[in-house]
């Protein structure tokens, strides 16, 4: 059977390196067309070959599955327990130094019978369950061949002289993201397979793990490495078969990408809104709510259908990047922004040339056919208004609580100010003419990544709070009652305020873990307050809008637990490779709908020169199937919303950050790999989630 990973003919993994100014002229590594492997080179760093009893002796398996010589590679087989199992290649006394290198690439073949998924997850010393790791994800077909490429994400900080040479950008080259949680890839210990089938026998072959990539600091130190941002936004020192070059590529784009969407119109079996038109027919209403079906929690379009929301955050035109000061970084810097000398747009500038007049308008309407050609159904938070009113896709929507914070470096508002309730009333009745009218809005998001903080620090926070915040009256109070005297208070925290009135002064910290148990009830009573205030506020202005929560990126089970109780969806932001079995605390049975998630296409940026291309796009998409088929599979979860529409800038928006996350890239051109993939999940949505067809 043929590889799953087919190249374009004269260019090596669809992204041909451009020669870097000062490169080393060290050979790069690159696919071979027409086989779809990564061609081994004198720069790759082989780690481990099979060739000998004491390798095979470095794999360690449960007993349900066998570790074999075979050849210069080792066979795994047995059977997978509940359509799961486990794996590992360990380093030994001596740890693996990838320091040099962008990926780890683990090289497989699939001999049995079954399409297998594997989650390659590479680990240091220090992996604790959430940190220290990297990992990806692989759809292997039976009788195919791949390598699964892990990206070696590294969180130690870059030498300064990165820092001075690419300032405003959180992702630096040679992989470093001080922002993400990453490994420290000279101090690899241990390679973990979990490998799933919908079959119960495995047969693998593991031929080999290597460095992939190779990270050549010289150029990036080269006086005329700069620019490396194109005419169009786009790295100059690389190039992959969807690159713009001139002009004239745009109208070839646009027509190719029309003539595909048209030749691929909406899944049949959705109604106007997306829903399942060819399932059950429920109750009609004004507006989407939720309900639970056959056991599973449903999302209910306005016409009485299952709805389970497939979305995109951030279908829109915003997409500055400073440029003050960073005049070197760009060959020219279009004129999208007049009066602004300080930011500018290159995905305007791109749009501009794509559509000519009114560009805005025609890339709106534009993106609904792409949504609906690529299976997605929901225009999901911080949507340009000029896409969301056109009642053409539901969409979510995304509100602030105005009103003073709970704690000065605390990103929580205060509930207990009395302009909360004020503010969220005002907030919800400017909607009421908008969007709480329009069937098309499913609900919103009230808030998002709140800092409910997760330990007894907490308390500390709300203690540096001036006597006069509400938030901090309101924890004294709570202390009153909790000890009957400030003596007592003193004896359980080991601490000597003189009265009640000098802790309310006094902005000092104590023995947080002394503070637990009042920190769990301060937090009890303050989550209560703040999802109670929201709802009841949200209902008394739009009582048939739903209140999708706050997006929890840390869970405190405490504040989840009062989201439960008040909103009608708990939401979170979860940038895992698998959500399958996330669940609510104490096993509360609440729908969940998942805020934000993504894959970054690293090989059109700085990692390009580990010429990845169209095998790092075909693993970011099968994350992408991975992750939403186990939230398909979630009886509570109702949607997932991809985090964003269009890579972020490569030089960094305002905040820095300068991931290739989109749909689209810089000049609107599709991640065709993704986006197929998504459209083959909004195909057999509706199907899966009613377990018409086996996981």
């Amino acid at each position: 059977m043929r590889n799953r990973y087919q190249f374009w003919p004269g260019i090596l993994a669809g992204v041909l390196l451009l020669p870097h100014p000062g490169s080393t002229g060290r050979a790069q590594t690159a696919f071979a067309p027409a086989v779809g492997q990564l061609n081994q080179h004198t720069n790759d760093l082989v780690i481990l070959r099979f060739d000998s009893e004491a390798a095979r002796k470095q794999v360690t398996a449960p007993p349900e599955l066998s570790v074999a010589r075979l050849g210069d590679a080792v066979a795994i087989s047995g059977t997978l327990k509940h359509g799961n199992q486990y794996f590992a290649v360990t380093s030994g006394a001596q740890l693996w130094d990838f320091s040099d290198y962008l990926y780890l690439a683990a090289d497989i073949h699939n001999a049995g019978p079954q399409p297998v998924t594997v989650i390659c997850r590479a680990e240091d010393p220090d992996y604790a369950g959430w940190h220290h790791y990297s990992e990806a994800v692989a759809r292997i077909g039976a009788g195919e061949s791949t390598p699964v490429l892990v990206f070696l994400k590294r969180k130690n900080a870059p030498a300064e002289t990165l820092r001075t040479l690419f300032p405003g950008m959180d992702a630096l080259p040679d992989g470093f993201m001080p922002h993400w949680s990453g490994l420290d890839p000279a101090r690899i210990s241990k390679v973990v397979f979990a490998v799933e089938s919908a079959g119960p026998e495995l047969k693998l072959e593991l031929r080999g793990l290597r460095g992939f990539g190779y990270c050549d600091p010289a150029p990036l130190l080269a006086p005329n490495y700069f620019p490396f941002i194109d005419p169009y936004g786009q790295f100059r020192y690389a190039e992959w078969p969807t690159k713009i070059h001139s002009p004239a590529d745009f109208a070839a784009q646009q027509a190719a990408e029309t003539a595909a969407l048209q030749a691929s119109p909406r899944p049949v079996s959705w109604d106007k809104y997306g829903g399942y038109q060819a399932g059950p027919q429920l109750a009609a209403s004004r507006n989407f709510r939720v309900e639970k079906y056959a056991g599973k929690w449903w999302l209910v379009d306005p016409d009485g259908r299952l709805f389970w929301s497939h979305g995109v955050d951030c279908v829109g035109f915003a997409n500055t990047t400073p440029v003050a000061g960073r005049a070197k970084f760009f060959a020219e810097i279009p004129k999208e922004n007049p009066g602004n000398t300080k930011v500018a747009n290159w995905y305007m500038a791109n749009l501009n040339r794509k559509f000519g007049a009114n560009a805005e308008a025609k890339a709106a309407a534009f993106a609904h056919q792409r949504l609906s050609g690529w299976g997605l159904n929901t225009v999901a938070s911080w949507s340009d208004e000029n896409v969301t009113g056109l009642d053409k896709t539901p969409y979510t929507k995304m509100l602030y609580i105005g009103s003073p914070s709970l704690a000065p470096h605390l990103r929580l508002p205060d509930p207990y100010d009395p302009s909360f309730a004020t503010s969220a009333r005002r907030a919800f009745a400017t909607e009421w003419r908008t969007s709480g009218r329009d069937p098309w809005c499913i609900g919103y998001f009230i808030g998002n990544e709140l800092e409910w903080r997760g330990g007894p620090d907490f308390i500390n926070e709300v203690l540096t709070a001036p006597a006069k915040q509400a938030g901090k009256q309101a924890l004294v109070k709570l202390l009153q009652h909790r000890h009957a005297t400030i003596s007592d208070l003193n004896g359980a925290w080991h601490t000597a305020y003189a009265s009640w009135d000098s802790l309310l002064t006094q902005t000092n910290h104590v023995d947080a873990a002394l503070a637990l148990p009042d920190f769990a009830a301060f937090n009890e009573e303050l989550a209560t307050l703040y999802y109670q205030t929201v709802q009841t506020e949200l209902k008394r202005v739009l009582p048939e809008k739903l209140n999708l929560g706050s997006r929890f990126n840390t869970v405190n089970p405490i504040t989840v637990r009062a989201a439960a109780r008040y909103c009608d969806v708990v939401s979170f932001n979860k940038y895992e490779t698998s959500i399958r079995n996330l669940r609510l605390p104490d096993g509360i049975d609440r729908p969940i709908i998942i805020g934000e998630f993504h894959f970054p296409a690293w090989d059109r940026s700085f990692a390009a020169n580990a010429g990845s291309g169209p095998l790092c796009e075909a693993q970011r998409a099968d994350g992408y199937w991975y992750y939403v088929s186990g939230a398909l599979d979630n009886p509570q979860i109702v949607g997932t919303h991809w985090f964003q529409y269009l890579d972020q800038p490569l030089t960094g928006r305002g905040d820095g950050e300068n991931y290739a996350i989109g749909f689209v890239d810089v000049t609107d051109t599709p991640y065709d790999a993704l986006t197929k993939v998504t459209r083959e999940l909004g195909d057999n949505l509706y199907a899966r989630r009613l377990a018409q067809k086996a996981p």
